[in-house]
């Protein structure tokens, strides 16, 4: 059964977009100049430009504290104390799936606000780097998919569930977008939406006091628990997570990523 989206929802799915908002493909990072080949050398392999690529945009982070993607003060990573930086992780693999690898940078010792997940893929014609998404660093893995939790829970899900985005991959843009989005409303905390709209007791049918909010298309779907489990248990059968070869961002770790 199809529902209007509440404004809480929209507040929250817009905030998961925000975070997640990809690039355009032609978007890319500058880095290092690539290798050029001349008459006594050859052109470097893939793999050790890839490799230099992302060794100088984990360089960026740790020394300047800032995003190699962002410019200004926007950029700055803002951390308690600038030491702290080597408590943030990275990771290098392949968790697109499309046989190329990824670098994967998480920081999350700082304030909310500034708590940044992002994935780079390589950009061949430019020498740099594309950001295939970012977000909240609370993400789960999975191939050709990514589970990424919103940064707050101010809707009415309560201790029902904590909201949600599901991010897929798509090939074509070599970037994640994003799929849907979930959340829930526990009637214990508020009768109505922030709209007025009552409690929806005829979807309730398991009487369990709480229905599921699948926002997919801008179009916000109210299912029962017994239907959302249903629904959740498809979208992830078969897709096993993916565990990360996590790394602390330290300057040893980067010279030999």
């Amino acid at each position: 059964m199809k529902k209007r989206m509440t404004a809480a929802i929209a507040a929250m799915t817009a905030l998961l977009l925000c975070a997640c908002a990809q690039q355009e493909p032609t978007n890319t990072i500058a880095t290092a100049t690539p290798t050029v080949q001349t008459a006594t050398e050859t052109t470097a392999p893939v793999e050790d430009s890839t490799r230099k690529a992302f060794q100088s945009a984990l360089k960026t982070i740790h020394d300047d504290l800032r995003w190699p993607d962002m410019d200004g003060e926007t950029g700055k990573i803002e951390i308690f104390e600038p030491s702290t930086i080597e408590d943030e992780q990275f990771a290098i693999l392949d968790v697109d799936g499309d046989g190329e690898e990824e670098l994967l940078v998480s920081v999350s010792n700082t304030y909310m606000a500034g708590m940044r997940l992002a994935v780079y893929g390589y950009d061949a014609a430019s020498g740099g780097l594309r950001l295939e998404t970012d977000g909240f660093p609370a993400v789960t893995f999975y191939p050709g998919m990514m589970k990424m939790e919103s940064s707050h829970n101010q809707g009415h899900a309560g201790d029902v569930l904590w909201p949600y985005g599901v991010l897929t991959y798509d090939p074509a843009s070599d970037s994640y977008q994003l799929s849907c989005f979930v959340d829930a409303w526990d009637r214990n905390l508020s009768e109505t939406d922030f709209e007025g709209n009552p409690y929806p007791t005829d979807i309730d049918t398991d009487n369990v006091g709480h229905v599921y909010l699948i926002t997919e298309n801008d179009e916000t779907r109210t299912l029962n628990q017994a239907d959302f489990e249903k629904w959740e248990s498809e979208l992830f059968a078969g897709k096993e997570e993916i565990t990360i070869p996590w790394q602390k961002l330290t300057a040893e770790n980067i010279a030999n990523p």
